[in-house]
C-alpha cells in the first residue's frame, strides 16, 4: 500500500470524515449506522489515523499469513481477494439504517471515512477500522469524573468508546493490516477460512493414499489453527506433493523420527490419531526441510 498516499487523502482540506458503527447480525449480514458528528471531533478521528499512517511509513511491508504476522512488519492483503466480505461492509455503508434495534454496546467495531473528489471528479476514500471498546465492565459498577471537589457520576449505561490505534486501513484496493487478528474478526473471516481447508481436502489422492484419511480430515477440520494452516494450501497438486513419492516421504519420517507408518509395498501411509494430525498437517505444507550448509532438518512453523 502507498501509505503517503493514504495519508495525502485523510489529511486534505477538502476532505470529509464520517464515522460508521456497524454490527453483524444473524444471516452473515450487517447493519451501519452512520451518526452526525462535531468538527472537532473530525479533527480528532483524522489526527488518529493520521498518527497511525505516519508510523506505519516506511515500514517493511509483506503479504497477509494467515498463520501468523512477522514482527516489524506491514500486513498487506489484495482487496479482491476478500473482495465479498469487505464489499459486505462497504456496502452497507452506503446506505445505513435510520433505526437500529440493538444496544449501543453491541456494535462491533468503527470505521472512519475519508473521502473527497479529485480534479477529475474521481472519488478518493480512505477506510480506517477499529474493533470497539465495550464498557459492559461498568454496568454493574459505575464511571464519573470529579467536578470542583464533587464526584460527578455519569449515568450511562451503553457508553462506547475507542482509543487512539486503528486496526486495519482500506486504500485503493489494498487492505494495510496493522492489527493481525482484528483483520480476521471484523470481515469474519473464519468461515471462508474453513471453506478453502474443506477445497484443499477434497483432493481424491488423499483418500487413496491415506488409511483413515476420513479421521484426519474431521479432527483437521475442529481445529481452527489447522484450517488456517490448510486454508493457505493450493487445492490441486501442492497439499498432495508428500503422496507422489513415498519414498522420498519416507527418508523425511525417518530421518525427523516422525510418528508415521508408511508402508511403500501398498504405496500407503496411515492415519492413526490426533496425535499425529499435526505432522500430516505439515507435511501437506512441505514445512520440513534441510539447510544448504549446515545440512541439518527443520521445521518452518510459518509456511
Amino acid at each position: 500500500m502507498n501509505i503517503e498516499k493514504a495519508l495525502s487523502v485523510v489529511s486534505s482540506d477538502k476532505t470529509m470524515v464520517r464515522l460508521h458503527l456497524a454490527h453483524w447480525v444473524a444471516g452473515g449480514n450487517i447493519k451501519v449506522i452512520t451518526p452526525t458528528i462535531e468538527d472537532d471531533f473530525q479533527e480528532q478521528l483524522k489526527s488518529i489515523v493520521e498518527d497511525q499512517l505516519n508510523k506505519c511509513d516506511g515500514v517493511t511491508q509483506s503479504d497477509y499469513n494467515v498463520v501468523g504476522a512477522n514482527d516489524d512488519t506491514l500486513e498487506t492483503a489484495n482487496f479482491h481477494k476478500y473482495e465479498q466480505r469487505v464489499n459486505a461492509v462497504l456496502d452497507a455503508i452506503d446506505v445505513p439504517n435510520q433505526k437500529f434495534r440493538f444496544a449501543n454496546d453491541n456494535f462491533d467495531f468503527f470505521i472512519y471515512e475519508f473521502c473527497y473528489d479529485d480534479e477529475d471528479n474521481n472519488a478518493k476514500k480512505v477506510f480506517a477500522f477499529r474493533r470497539t471498546k465495550k464498557f459492559k465492565s461498568f454496568k454493574k459498577g459505575f464511571i464519573g469524573h470529579f467536578v470542583e471537589g464533587h464526584f460527578k457520576k455519569i449515568i450511562e449505561n451503553g457508553l462506547l468508546g475507542n482509543d487512539g490505534l486503528i486496526d486495519l486501513i482500506v486504500y485503493d484496493e489494498e487492505i494495510a493490516i496493522l492489527q493481525h487478528i482484528a483483520f480476521e474478526r471484523i470481515f469474519r473471516l473464519s468461515n471462508e477460512f474453513r471453506e478453502l481447508a474443506e477445497e484443499v481436502l477434497k483432493n481424491d489422492t488423499f483418500n487413496k493414499k491415506i488409511i483413515n484419511f476420513s479421521e484426519l480430515k474431521e479432527a483437521a477440520l475442529n481445529n481452527r489453527s489447522y484450517i488456517k494452516r490448510l486454508s493457505k494450501l493450493d487445492s490441486t497438486n501442492t497439499a498432495t506433493l508428500f503422496l507422489k513419492d513415498l519414498q522420498k516421504t519416507k527418508v523425511v519420517v525417518d530421518e525427523l523420527n516422525l510418528d508415521i507408518d508408511i508402508d511403500l509395498k501398498s504405496n500407503q501411509m496411515q492415519y492413526r490419531d490426533e496425535t499425529q494430525l499435526g505432522n500430516f498437517i505439515n507435511l501437506m505444507q512441505d514445512a520440513y526441510y534441510k539447510t544448504l550448509i549446515g545440512n541439518m532438518p527443520g521445521l518452518d512453523e510459518r509456511r
